[in-house]
């Protein structure tokens, strides 16, 4: 269950970016800020896939669940880094407990 929880919150993290990258394009309309903000909701639409299919294979008892949230908690990190880079959004990836609890329950380094 404890699983669950953590896929649960880190679908509710790629939400809260999501929002962020909503209000970004909002003030931004040139092409290229567009299109970054286009590769970061791409790159978020793949890490939520991957945690449901990191759920999908927890409930099966399969050992690389824990690797396809590792993989997720990196694409979400690396938008975040993105979206402070470019748009001076207010996303600290290392204040986010989610990426403590990452680490905490799959045993690396999130």
């Amino acid at each position: 269950m404890e699983f669950q929880i953590l896929i649960k919150d880190g679908l509710a993290l790629i939400s809260r970016v999501k929002q962020e990258i909503s209000f970004i394009r909002s003030s931004n309309y040139t092409q290229a800020s567009l299109d970054i903000l286009h590769t970061a909701s791409f790159n978020l639409e793949s890490a939520a896939d991957l945690l449901n299919y990191a759920n999908e294979l927890a409930l099966n008892n399969n050992n690389i669940a824990g690797e396809k949230v590792l993989i997720a908690s990196d694409a979400i990190k690396k938008v975040q880094s993105m979206l402070a880079r470019k748009f001076d959004a207010e996303l600290d990836c290392e204040s986010q407990p989610w990426f403590d609890e990452v680490t905490t329950s799959i045993g690396i380094c999130a």
